[in-house]
């Protein structure tokens, strides 16, 4: 598999097909094939809940906050966030644009009980989100806006997110930052290197590298970010040892309504 240069370091709503949308549908079938044959990526077959989630939920903890609602897990791939989330007793529904990893996920749910729910629902997050307003207690996006590689299509989903997120409510986001050891490296020859976008040659896959900054223009306003840190790991992709750069930002919504543009 090729390698950087350098590095190792549920409420339906009426959805319809936006043009921007139908010219990156070849991204479903790229993480179908990521799923079902490459698995570049640990968390394509790995179970464990994320360390970012787990950091997060910590921060919440320590300041004696719970989530109390239900869960929108936004590109819940196999459920490794997701099923353990119900298993601790939380609704969750998982939205994800391959049809792979939601068979996966359920091949998974046969692991163990469910203390909570868990639905799930095939859905391209380039769309609204088929969720009713104010119903989420929080929202879940771990590495799943840097798919959406256009900023209009980025910026229209943070107001989605904003949109079903009920007042107080929490977004926790971990996405890759540009100084990640597996992706960074490529960013420098990336065509699209001004809008820190890089495709992986290993699975043909576009990713949004953010900044911090870059990151609040997703979701902030109308949401504020509470929380924002970096997260760094060694952990595996496309079979070598990398070092892992990930921000981790926690948003919530202090009870403003989301403006129509």
């Amino acid at each position: 598999m090729s390698q950087p240069e350098a590095g190792r370091e549920l409420g339906a709503r009426e959805l319809s097909v936006s043009p921007k949308s139908q010219e990156l549908s070849d991204r479903g079938l790229a993480w179908d094939q990521e799923y079902g044959e490459i698995r570049a990526y640990t968390t394509s077959y790995r179970g464990d809940i994320d360390r970012g989630v787990r950091f997060l939920l910590g921060y919440l903890a320590t300041h004696r906050e719970t989530i109390d609602g239900p869960i929108v897990d936004c590109g819940c791939g196999i459920g490794r966030n997701a099923i353990p989330l119900a298993q601790e007793g939380h609704q969750v529904i998982g939205l994800e644009h391959s049809a792979v990893a939601l068979h996966l996920l359920q091949e998974r749910l046969g692991e163990g009980a469910l203390a909570g729910t868990l639905t799930t629902q095939q859905h391209d997050l380039n769309e609204p989100l088929p969720i009713e307003d104010d119903f989420a207690a929080a929202v879940l996006d771990i590495t799943a806006v840097d798919n959406l590689v256009d900023a209009e299509l980025r910026r229209g989903y943070g107001r989605e997110v904003g949109r079903i997120l009920m007042p107080g409510g929490v977004v926790i986001v971990v996405t890759f930052a540009r100084n990640d050891g597996y992706y960074g490296p490529w960013l420098k020859s990336s065509p699209w290197r001004e809008e820190g976008v890089v495709e992986d040659p290993n699975t043909g896959i576009r990713n949004k590298l953010f900044t911090a900054n870059e990151l609040d223009a997703v979701f902030a306003p109308p949401l504020v970010r509470e929380v924002g840190s970096t997260l760094v790991f060694i952990d595996d992709a496309a079979g070598v040892t990398w070092t892992r750069r990930f921000l981790m930002h926690i948003y919530r919504n202090q009870g403003y309504s989301v403006p129509d543009d």
